[in-house]
């Protein structure tokens, strides 16, 4: 491929691969670390205010999961920004950030396991290394495949797959004037087409949570290396798609 070509087309499969990541990554952060949410992070904030009335244990590292997150987002947005007008796509480099991250929150969920504690400090580092790479995949759909929804939060998701199903339905009853009307059939192609896609990363994210329940209850904080296989595999494609960031 020529290093001046735009990127290939984006498969299919990546966006539920990514919110599969995410929803298992929650979903063994959540069980593992005491309620802690890497990917959907306010959830956190949830579970703490709920326990400085039940509970005041491990409050701290729910309250600075949205710092985390946002730590990893900004230093993955640093590092496409600096790399703006470059012949050769960001998106490996910020998927190995990711991996890395993982990576680290892994080894401290290993090292300290069990965690019996919820103000332990590895416990509460692994966790906040795992918001910093939920961070970094948010940022990375945001800049880098424009055009996906996001695949870690889903209540967005959610309202828009109900909009568009709303749009399907209305066509499905009325499709005279959406026939006669160009534009009007045009909007559906296009709730039609996104439908399809925030469906699939819907259905990622709930494989992936149910996934990482599953895996947990198996084989505990190993469960994790899961999700650092996709994203390597995640990071392989990118580097073979080439091209350069989408401005």
């Amino acid at each position: 491929m020529n290093a001046t070509a735009g990127p290939a087309p984006l498969p299919r499969v990546v966006p539920p691969l990514l919110s599969l990541v995410a929803g298992y990554v929650d979903s063994i952060t959540f069980l593992a670390l005491f309620g802690f949410f890497a990917a959907q992070v306010t959830g956190s904030f949830v579970v703490a205010a709920a326990e400085l009335v039940v509970d005041d244990r491990g409050v701290a590292v729910k309250m600075l999961a949205i710092p985390a997150f946002m730590l990893g987002a900004g230093i993955a947005a640093i590092m496409v920004i600096a790399r703006r007008g470059s012949k050769r796509s960001s998106l490996p480099l910020v998927f190995a950030l990711e991996a890395l991250l993982l990576s680290a929150f892994v080894a401290l969920m290993l090292y300290a396991w069990p965690i019996t504690n919820p103000d332990a400090l590895i416990g509460a580092a692994a966790g906040l290394l795992s918001a910093a790479a939920m961070g970094v995949q948010s940022t990375l759909v945001r800049l880098l495949l424009r055009g996906v929804p996001q695949t870690n939060v889903m209540t967005g998701n959610s309202t828009q797959l109900a909009i568009d199903a709303a749009e399907l339905i209305y066509a499905r009853f009325r499709p005279a004037r959406v026939a006669a009307d160009p534009a009007l059939a045009a909007y559906v192609a296009e709730a039609r087409r996104r439908f399809a896609t925030v469906f699939s990363v819907l259905m990622g994210f709930l494989a992936g949570v149910l996934g990482g329940a599953l895996a947990y209850a198996a084989a505990g904080p190993f469960s994790a290396c899961f999700a650092i296989f996709v994203v390597a595999g995640l990071i392989a494609w990118s580097a073979r798609r080439g091209g350069s960031d989408p401005v």
